[in-house]
This record gives structure tokens, sequence and C-alpha cells, in this order.
């Protein structure tokens, strides 16, 4: 198991399996990633994801993100790596 992968690569390839149809959500992608990534690291992108729902919709929870339609899941993705992104710059 590499745990060296960092949580913005977790969700990138989260994003890569959501947006292949080989996943229908996010926590499934993410779950999918167990092999890459220990169960930290996937604890992470978790709370990743939540803050940026939360900065947007206000409160959000797990169920927001395994209920989420795949336009939704693609869009808290984007918009989380956009964010990750732009803090390390």
């Amino acid at each position: 198991m590499n745990h060296q992968i960092t949580v913005l690569q977790l969700l990138k390839r989260a994003r890569a399996l959501v947006d292949a149809g080989q996943h229908a959500g996010i926590i499934d992608a993410i779950s999918a990633l167990k092999a890459e990534a220990n169960g930290p690291k996937r604890d992470q992108a978790y709370y990743a994801l939540l803050e940026t729902a939360s900065e947007s919709r206000g409160e959000a929870d797990m169920t927001a993100l395994s209920s989420a339609s795949r336009d939704a899941a693609m869009a808290l993705l984007d918009a989380t790596i956009k964010r990750m992104t732009q803090r390390l710059h």
C-alpha cells in the first residue's frame, strides 16, 4: 500500500473514476482507492470535500457525499481540487 499519495492526488484519482463512470459517487470512488491510500488519508479527502460543501451550501455531512448525483459529485470534486490547488500557490 502506498501511503505517500497526497489528498489532492487521491481526489484527482477519485474524480477520474467518477468521470469515467467506473463509480457512481464520491464515497464509492474514494473507497475504491483503498489500495492506494490508507484510511486516514481517505478520511482527509472526505473532510476536504465536506469543507468545500459546507463553504458553498452551509452544513454538509456524509449523506450529501453519498447521495450526490454524478454531476453534483463532479462539481464538488472539481471545487475541492480547485480550492486545494489555490491554497498551494
